[in-house]
């Protein structure tokens, strides 16, 4: 993933391997963190639909840079009850501890504070909102952030008018098509 020119994917690769050499861990660190990240998603990892595990297998990227993402996004966005409901379905899960789980989720934390980049945060956002709708979320029910809450309802509103709109401007055209076929006809 580190040498996508993609910079989201590349970036995303960088923290799993940061993750992998400083916990001294292996691949176990990316799993703690793929697996924490699609919990925050919306995944229970207890049995994947044939639909989610479908879309896992054709973009595999997005749905890693999204998990990754989701950790950044989400994590501190939890109440106490839902990061310690998380934390037990992970140890559990993974056979590793609590403490380790959130040493290494601060660690995706803290990496992706320090990159401070506005278009690296809005395509991982992208990502989340395309893999959270696998498991029925929205990208504001990751982040519960007020401000996507906004967006996703202007967006929700906008396309409803658009709809409208056309759907209006459809009917006044029919009806002055008619007119003017009538018109024509006298």
């Amino acid at each position: 993933m580190k040498s996508s020119a993609n910079s989201t994917i590349s970036r995303t690769g960088s923290v799993l391997e940061g993750a992998k050499y400083g916990f001294g861990l292996g691949y176990m660190s990316s799993v703690i963190i793929i697996a924490g990240g699609q919990l925050l998603l919306g995944n229970t990892l207890a049995a994947v639909s044939e639909v989610a595990t479908a879309a896992a297998l054709s973009n595999p990227m997005a749905m890693t840079c999204a998990a990754v993402g989701a950790i950044y996004f989400g994590w501190n966005a939890l109440s106490d009850q839902e990061r310690e409901s998380i934390l037990e379905k992970l140890s559990e899960g993974v056979q590793v501890g609590k403490e380790l789980i959130k040493s290494v989720f601060a660690y995706v934390i803290n990496w992706f504070k320090s990159v401070n980049d506005s278009v690296f945060l809005k395509e991982l956002k992208d990502d989340i909102r395309d893999v959270a709708v696998i498991f029925h979320k929205s990208l504001s029910d990751v982040t519960k952030s007020a401000a996507d809450t906004a967006d996703e309802i202007f967006k929700t509103v906008s396309e409803t008018a658009s709809k409208i709109g056309d759907g209006v401007k459809d009917a006044v055209k029919t009806v002055r098509d008619k007119v003017k076929s009538k018109s024509n006809d006298s």
